[in-house]
């Protein structure tokens, strides 16, 4: 499992995609300071906690969904597309331990991208003077968007799924995308405590203020979202163990 765990953390610091993922998240203090100026007439008049509220805001209603989703397609997919999968299925390990070492460095990606997310927002707040700075504001907003992350990371291995199953990128992206849409419509039409996807609206609800509504999660919805990771989880287990490695 360790060597399978570096193999994949080596694979993954020489992807330009995480940087590039990276940069994408970077821009989102940016954007949220100029959706504040529309709002204040050219000037960014808000505090330290409205700003960093606005974060997990931006992160549940426009990056997370379609860029984790990115994150997973490339993290399973790239196998298939660099032409090595059946080069990493004949090898004398247990093809289970490849998706959960995959899973692993999925979830370092993520906390990854969320972590760079909270402290740019901070430094943006900063950077900007607003006024109203308490510590407390940072860590609600770290909370907040890891709650997100978690939210989302339990549907990741659908797409981790369709990735191995349609053998490349394209496809995972584009559900994810589709399903970032979805999103908000389920979201907007009140129905967002049952779809996975709908769910980490319900942390701080979204950037569109009243058009979609925040869900609030009860047992049934967290029930849902485990039974979808399961379910992900389990087809990525059947594909692998019986993958023709000779394809």
């Amino acid at each position: 499992m360790l060597r399978a765990l570096k193999a994949e953390f080596l694979k993954l610091r020489r992807a330009r995609v995480v940087w590039w993922t990276g940069l994408a998240v970077a821009l989102v203090p940016a954007m949220s300071a100029s959706s504040m100026r529309v709002v204040g007439g050219g000037q960014v008049d808000t505090t330290w906690e409205s700003f960093m509220r606005m974060g997990p805001q931006m992160m549940a209603s426009w990056w997370a969904i379609p860029l984790l989703g990115l994150a997973a397609a490339y993290t399973f997919g790239r196998e298939f597309g660099d032409g090595t999968a059946k080069n990493m299925l004949t090898l004398p390990i247990r093809r289970e331990t490849f998706v959960f070492a995959k899973l692993l460095v999925l979830a370092a990606w993520v906390v990854g991208l969320t972590l760079i997310s909270i402290a740019l927002q901070a430094l943006g707040a900063a950077m900007l003077g607003l006024p109203g700075f308490e510590l407390r504001h940072i860590l609600a907003a770290a909370v907040s968007s890891l709650q997100i992350a978690g939210l989302v990371f339990a549907t990741l291995p659908v797409v981790a799924a369709l990735a191995m199953l349609e053998r490349g990128y394209l496809p995972p992206m584009m559900f994810s995308a589709f399903a970032a849409t979805a999103a908000l419509m389920v979201g907007a039409v009140g129905w967002g405590a049952w779809f996975p996807w709908s769910m980490p609206l319900a942390v701080t609800g979204t950037a569109f203020g009243p058009l979609v509504a925040k869900p609030t999660l009860v047992a049934g919805s967290f029930a849902i979202d485990a039974a979808l990771f399961l379910a992900g989880l389990a087809a990525m287990l059947f594909y692998v163990d019986r993958a023709d490695n000779t394809q």
